[in-house]
């Protein structure tokens, strides 16, 4: 049995634009895989059957879901959904060799900053700051 790990972000990117992100994404990392694996030639290279297709999609659902499978790394599956209040809600399985990915793929994706009705925020950070606040607690930003 393979061990899987679980990742959920939110975003600013609408639904389709998050979908976009990953297929893209994964497209390039299958491109990556396939040309490395050419590269690796043994002298019993003539014994594979074929080439072995990398990161082959098993689901393609736009723009909900996507879900990648590798004989080597293991699957992949993205769930993407409309967050309530805007924005968009991405929940990331994977496997261990696949982390990388994944947080690569959510820092690339700009964060939805959450904000109430009222709520001042930090300039800088965007993260919720008190009226007697004089410097931002968590950047350091000093108020006027």
């Amino acid at each position: 049995m393979i061990s899987t790990q679980m990742d959920i972000w939110f975003t600013d990117y609408t639904n389709q634009e998050a979908f976009d992100t990953i297929t893209k994404a994964t497209d390039e990392l299958r491109e990556k895989a396939m040309a490395e694996a050419a590269a690796k030639k043994s002298r019993f290279s003539f014994l594979r059957r074929g080439k072995k297709e990398r990161y082959t999609v098993d689901q393609d659902v736009s723009p909900h879901v996507y879900r990648v499978a590798d004989g080597n790394d293991g699957p992949m599956n993205f769930e993407i959904s409309a967050a309530e209040g805007g924005g968009t809600q991405v929940k990331a399985t994977f496997t261990p060799r696949t982390r990388n990915f994944v947080q690569g793929l959510k820092t690339n994706m700009p964060p939805r900053k959450l904000v109430a009705a009222n709520v001042t925020v930090c300039p800088t950070c965007g993260r919720p700051k008190q009226p007697e606040w004089q410097v931002c607690p968590y950047d350091g930003t000093k108020y006027r």
